[in-house]
């Protein structure tokens, strides 16, 4: 079921202009967006654009660093800057004392979702207490070492992580981890300082609810094939082979890993940016990666044929395929087909009123925001 984003008379959001019939920027339609989305609690007090663009990227991998996050008021631990367990990220880490302590840590998440905890630390007989669950960890050795702490769903906005620290016990940093989400912005990037017009806001109604799969195939675009043997970088766990008994290939040589599976980088270069229909000509078992860190996973056959990885969107410029395959995996070619990005199929798909440059007053785009809400799973 596609938006209707005009005529629908629906509750608003809180009013952040005072005339309704004003044009909004884009960044006020994001702030609007937060409110309704209830995104707001993933913010700074006083948040920079840095912080709405770090929500609206969607990465969701979060480092903290134990001297920054610690109450130094009260936790009796102290900063140590030597490299006495090891390498280290940031400016230092924590060591405990002759008996067990107890570090209150105090973090900003962004993003709410199920995360995994890791963290680096040395020693035995540390516990993370987050909520009402508990964690024991071990680093197993004398030295720092990233360890898995656990799984656990937390809101976005501020979150409380108190840790029992064995004697002598170190913490350099921990991590939090869940899958990326796909970005939402406008083809061409947010610009706060813009109004915002009917081509952006079908842009983002696209992006938001993932109605790119319904975009038609670009007019004029053709098949791009691009050869993994010539361009891919790979170490000495790859090699190139012409061998034909394992299934039809393209091109002159395909890549095939060895007995220890192998990771490959394939770069891509498009001239538009846009959304791609990417396949490739693989053998194999369990096939992963990322395009561009957006995570695919497929099951593949023994034999090369080609797989459908989905509909990404590529940056006007370079962008990258990170392919993991498993031992005696290999690949031939990748495959991209451009969708459709003119502004008549964007607005069409959306059902936003043309014409592209026309501004969108306040009252339509809270309107847009409570329809799209109503409708789909935005990030859930």
């Amino acid at each position: 079921m596609l938006v209707v984003f005009v005529a629908l008379q629906l509750q608003p959001v809180k009013a952040l202009a005072a005339d309704d019939g004003r044009a909004f920027t884009q960044k006020t339609f994001v702030q609007a967006m937060f409110k309704q989305f209830l995104w707001e609690e993933g913010l700074p007090e006083k948040p920079a654009d840095r912080d709405y663009l770090q929500i609206l990227g969607g990465k969701r991998m979060f480092r903290y660093e134990a001297e920054v996050a610690y109450n130094e008021k009260t936790d009796r631990v102290s900063v140590n800057r030597s490299g006495l367990f090891g390498p280290f990220t940031g400016t230092g880490w924590l060591v405990g004392v002759s008996d067990r302590t107890a570090v209150h840590f105090t973090i900003l998440l962004p993003i709410a979702g199920e995360y995994s905890l890791r963290a680096v630390i040395k020693g035995n007989g540390f516990v993370w207490n987050i909520g009402d669950r508990k964690f024991p960890a071990d680093s197993g050795v004398q030295s720092f070492r990233e360890v898995e702490i656990g799984r656990l769903s937390l809101k976005a906005g501020t979150v409380k992580l108190d840790v029992s620290v064995p004697p002598e016990g170190a913490i350099d940093s921990f991590v939090l981890i869940a899958p990326d989400y796909l970005p939402i912005k406008p083809l061409k990037g947010w610009r706060f300082k813009e109004n915002l017009t009917a081509a952006s806001l079908a842009e983002i109604a696209i992006s938001m609810a993932n109605l790119q799969t319904r975009l038609p195939m670009a007019s004029t675009g053709k098949s791009v094939i691009i050869s993994a043997a010539e361009v891919a970088q790979f170490a000495a766990d790859v090699q190139r082979t012409n061998s034909g008994y394992l299934g039809a290939f393209t091109s002159q040589q395909w890549l095939r890993a060895d007995f220890r599976g192998a990771t490959i980088q394939i770069p891509l270069r498009v001239e538009e940016t846009g959304f791609y229909e990417i396949a490739m000509n693989v053998l194999g078992e369990a096939i992963a990666g990322t395009v561009n860190d957006v995570p695919f996973r497929f099951e593949a056959k023994p034999y090369l044929e080609p797989v459908a990885l989905g509909i990404f969107r590529l940056e006007e410029g370079d962008n990258r395929i990170t392919l993991n395959l498993p031992p005696m995996g290999g690949v031939d070619t990748v495959t991209l087909i451009r969708k459709s990005t003119s502004v008549d199929d964007m607005l069409k798909l959306s059902e936003v009123k043309g014409p592209a440059g026309r501004p969108i007053a306040a009252d339509e785009a809270r309107s847009f925001l409570s329809t799209l809400k109503e409708r789909y799973s935005v990030r859930k």
